[in-house]
């Protein structure tokens, strides 16, 4: 079969007759000499490639730059472009630096590299195709609006920009661009655009936690329940490990038991800010981790290199977008439609659009939480792992019920402290006496008095 197609086929459900029809991305396998290549051809030009003859003239000038041995070797620095600064910023940083957000930065470069922009010469390309000379401040700009007209949002615009900024960074620091788009000198010309402030929480008076964990499957629910329990992120919940948890040891027969201050243990290769935190373990939380600490047949633990959230044998699962989203239109009372190529139907993310409920508002959840409950501010910092208490206050957001509760509990204080203060009675200020009632005191200094003789 791979020899039929030249080593250009589908990784997908679909029939290989209706390859050249379906949506899904073309694979590149070609074996020259000890070294097989296999990856998506999506992925290596940063754009979706949907005819088969262009996937066919790709393939073959791949094939012949593996013959020659120029495949995967870094560009002359005036000739290299988007795609290969991205390719090689990921390699060299990235996956050493950044292994926990790797999947983000994929994410992001890959948006960035297939985003078509108009070149000032005429024509449109994608970006990643553009010579890293050619990339001026008003590509940037261009960049902005192009992504603001296909429908992104100010945030996923600003973390686009961001990503594609601490590339030229990392570039110019090491020496493949000698000038950067974002700066002007030493001035900063990219400004990011103001982000709306996000305060979405769970709905207390719709029981809007209860219907959620309701619709959620085994796996997805423990993660839910982490996530309002720890305030942890999805990449910080989905890659803990056993050996993270401290304070959990297996007794005889198998039994569990939990040492006074149990706590999760996150090390800064795990944070976002790269920062270590350790976050206490609830009772809730304890619950969770004692059904998931052994194999399916209750008799083995999982080792400590196996994953709390990963599958029944402690495999790592590599998302839950899918599940979460559904799990959302469910809890909604909507019911999840698709298209032919699997996707989410018009009508459903048009729903999950309106429902406005994503993974990392657990985690703001997580801290009003702690915050309503009388956890120090300062503590609520170090638990969600941010570096200031600005970023913490401005990151919180109060219930409509938590401010009618705080202004009835102001009401009742002041009305039982009035009475207090303005109550009638001998209390306060002493009445004033009559002029005949009130004591005359000798005026020691007025004339004529006879002071004594000492």
């Amino acid at each position: 079969m791979r020899q039929r197609n030249h080593g250009l086929r589908k990784i997908c459900g679909c029939a290989r007759r209706t390859w050249a029809r379906c949506a899904h991305s073309w694979h590149f396998s070609f074996k020259w000499g000890d070294v097989h290549h296999r990856f998506s051809i999506d992925r290596h030009f940063g754009r979706h490639v949907d005819s088969k003859s262009e996937a066919e003239e790709l393939a073959g000038d791949l094939r012949k730059a593996i013959k020659a041995g120029t495949f995967g070797q870094p560009a002359p620095r005036q000739e290299m472009t988007v795609r290969q600064l991205a390719d090689v910023y990921q390699e060299r940083y990235v996956q050493v630096e950044r292994k926990a957000t790797e999947q983000a930065f994929t994410y992001a470069l890959n948006t960035i590299c297939r985003t078509v922009l108009p070149c000032p010469t005429g024509g449109a390309t994608p970006l990643g195709d553009w010579r890293l000379e050619d990339v001026v401040t008003d590509t940037i700009e261009r960049f902005r609006e192009v992504r603001r007209g296909q429908g992104a949002g100010p945030v996923g615009v600003n973390r686009n920009l961001g990503s594609m900024r601490a590339m030229w960074n990392w570039a110019l620091r090491v020496g493949y661009v000698e000038r950067s788009p974002f700066l002007r000198l030493s001035t900063p010309v990219v400004r990011l655009s103001d982000e709306p402030s996000r305060s979405r929480r769970l709905n207390a008076d719709t029981d809007e936690e209860k219907r959620l964990l309701s619709a959620c499957g085994p796996h997805l629910r423990a993660v839910v329940e982490a996530a309002l329990e720890t305030g942890m992120r999805r990449g910080e919940i989905l890659s803990l490990q056993w050996h993270q948890v401290e304070g959990l040891t297996i007794g005889k027969r198998n039994k569990l038991e939990w040492a006074p201050r149990a706590s999760i243990v996150l090390p800064w290769s795990k944070t976002k800010t790269r920062r270590e935190r350790r976050i206490p373990i609830s009772t809730r939380l304890r619950g969770i981790l004692e059904m998931r600490r052994f194999d399916p047949t209750g008799k083995e633990p999982l080792p400590g290199d196996a994953y709390v959230f990963g599958n029944e044998i402690g495999q790592r699962v590599a998302d839950i977008k899918r599940a979460w989203s559904t799990a959302i239109l469910k809890a909604h009372g909507h019911k999840p439609t698709f298209t032919d190529t699997a996707s989410f139907s018009r009508a459903s993310r048009e729903a999950l659009e309106a429902i406005d409920l994503h993974l990392h508002d657990l985690r703001r959840e997580a801290g009003s939480r702690w915050l309503e409950g009388g956890v120090p501010l300062h503590t609520i910092r170090d638990w969600l792992g941010h570096t200031s208490i600005a970023q913490t206050s401005t990151y919180l957001a109060g219930t409509m019920r938590s401010q009618h509760d705080a202004m009835a509990a102001f009401e009742a204080r002041k009305a039982s402290v009035q009475p207090l203060a303005t109550g009638s009675g001998t209390g306060g200020r002493k009445s004033r006496r009559t002029a005949a009632r009130r004591p005359r005191k000798a005026n020691k200094t007025r004339v004529g008095h006879d002071r004594p003789i000492m």
